[in-house]
């Protein structure tokens, strides 16, 4: 025998009783008694053997069952498990799709608004340099400086809802993002109770972004950082190089494309934005400033830029530690730098 559990008998066997032991209407196993003595091995113990096999049989017979009520609950607990993420994942998906189609609907119509809107100050801000040239030499009036000024802001608002709106026509070139850090924190670092402490990455990659539209992103995101800490407190710029991957869970404001990317990231210890809000926050004209402090769009400006640049914005918030901007670009190698 090659079966390593076979026990070879110590001596010649003249008597011998095999009763199988049946679980499920298969042989699992025998029960072999044998004797030295012939005719040692009558009736009574056949009897004995076979309910000993009995006994057997329905005691393995339980413990399958067990087993398989045992392997049974934990597929149920599975399908459970998994209807419930399927479930999880199909709302976060309507969820996302819902928003989706909100901001492009929203972009269309602010994109169209804009347009039409634009053409009228184009007229209004005409007019007021054929006043101003009429006036000559002297001063302008105060009405008139007021017209002015309403006028650029109101071009001002245009271009950032033509930014949103993803309608807006950029010129991007590659450059270092740190470069441009460094010079817009240089002219907005006038505030000694607000600093900025800048963790630049040395071998960080090219991206290609409209620079001046990013200049104006950024300071907004820097603006909103020091408004969220009244009391004072330290703006924190961060640039990393990553590779984003289909499964990473991140809270992107808009779907990202798997690849390498340079991440910007603008960080605050103030009055952070609870859950409730942080789906709105991208919505045009919403802001939890007070009336005519914001205007509502610097947030859906930055995400339509983003997008229009390759990219999307990720939030990370709480109302005790603060908040997190990370603006997500497309790295670019050296022969798309210099196309």
């Amino acid at each position: 025998m090659t079966d390593q559990n076979y026990i070879e008998d110590a001596q010649l066997a003249r008597s011998e009783i095999c009763v199988p032991i049946i679980c499920g209407n298969r042989v699992v196993g025998i029960i072999d008694s044998e004797h030295p003595a012939r005719a040692a091995l009558g009736t009574a113990e056949l009897e004995l053997l076979v309910t000993i096999a009995a006994m057997t049989s329905a005691k393995l017979e339980l413990l399958t069952e067990a087993d398989q009520s045992k392997q049974r609950y934990h597929d149920l607990v599975s399908a459970h498990a998994q209807l419930s993420l399927e479930g999880t994942n199909r709302k976060s998906l309507e969820a996302a799709l819902f928003n989706a189609r909100k901001l492009e609907a929203v972009g269309r119509l602010t994109g169209r608004f804009a347009h039409e809107f634009n053409n009228l100050l184009t007229v209004i801000s005409g007019n007021l340099e054929f006043i101003k040239e009429d006036i000559g030499d002297g001063p302008p009036s105060e009405p008139l400086n007021d017209a002015q000024t309403a006028a650029q802001r109101g071009s001002e608002l245009i271009k950032s809802m033509l930014v949103f709106s993803q309608r807006s026509h950029l010129s991007p070139e590659a450059v270092d993002v740190n470069g441009i850090i460094a010079a817009t924190c240089a002219e907005f670092q006038t505030d000694a109770d607000h600093p900025f402490e800048l963790d630049l990455a040395g071998d960080l990659n090219l991206i290609k972004v409209d620079v001046k539209v990013f200049d104006a992103v950024l300071s907004n995101l820097l603006g909103n950082a020091r408004d969220a800490m009244p009391d004072g407190g330290t703006v924190h710029i961060t640039t990393e190089n990553i590779t984003h991957y289909f499964a990473d869970q991140r809270p992107f404001a808009s779907v990202l494309v798997p690849g390498s990317y340079v991440r910007v990231s603008v960080q605050d210890n103030g009055y952070g934005i609870s859950q409730d809000r942080l789906a709105q926050i991208f919505d045009p004209f919403y802001t939890t400033k007070p009336v005519g402090a914001g205007m509502g769009l610097g947030l859906s400006m930055a995400l339509g830029f983003m997008q229009q640049s390759g990219g999307t914005v990720a939030v990370h918030s709480d109302v005790v530690q603060g908040s997190t901007f990370q603006l997500y670009f497309p790295a670019v190698s050296t022969s798309e730098a210099i196309c």
